[in-house]
């Protein structure tokens, strides 16, 4: 006698299958949607570090010193700190003599007031750049290190007021941090080095 449907196991085998395929689909959704939206904001990111490295390399070394109001008597022995590395967004990153300047000394008002060491208002054109509907508390900054100090600087020019203006070279570092989801802090670094031709 031939039996017509199916009975309750197949059905609950079928429903199983069906369920762990529909999972898997949908997680795959839900991945790709998220690296989707990761890969956005990293690309507006990267056009805003890359304008910054453009503006950057339109300067000459005096230049970058002059617009970021570094000088003879700027500190030499600091660090500059920047936060926000690793996965969960509290690693961080130490850059031992070096000075650094960024847009969190800016206010809100438009065009944004970057303060002192804002002197041709690069900085202010940077945080207009950086648009708060594509990039979540968005930052940008640099990160300039004296490189190949002349062999003349006595040893009592560790402790300022030692001359910047007498580096043989300078190494800048254009960053963009930004915020991808909740407690997820990224990244984008930028270098190039500046010679010193006075």
């Amino acid at each position: 006698m031939k039996k017509n449907g199916y009975s309750l196991v197949e059905v609950l085998i079928a429903i199983a299958i069906t369920s762990v395929v529909l999972l898997t689909v949908v997680t795959l959704f839900y991945m790709g949607r998220r690296n989707v939206y990761s890969g956005k904001q990293m690309t507006y990111a990267v056009s805003v570090g890359t304008r910054m490295l453009e503006d950057i390399s339109a300067m000459t070394a005096s230049d970058v010193l002059t617009n970021f109001n570094i000088n003879d008597q700027s500190p030499t022995t600091g660090s500059v700190t920047i936060n926000g590395l690793a996965a969960n967004g509290t690693g961080t990153q130490v850059f031992n003599n070096s000075i650094g300047r960024d847009t969190s000394s800016c206010d809100n008002a438009t065009p944004p007031a970057c303060g002192a060491d804002d002197v041709n208002k690069y900085l202010s054109g940077w945080k207009t750049l950086l648009d708060p509907s594509k990039l979540t508390n968005g930052q940008a900054g640099i990160v300039v290190t004296r490189r190949d100090v002349p062999a003349t600087w006595p040893p009592s020019c560790e402790n300022p007021p030692c001359p910047w203006t007498s580096a043989r070279y300078f190494k800048v570092r254009a960053w963009v941090a930004w915020d991808e989801a909740k407690n997820r802090r990224r990244i984008a670094f930028f270098d190039t080095t500046k010679v010193n031709r006075d």
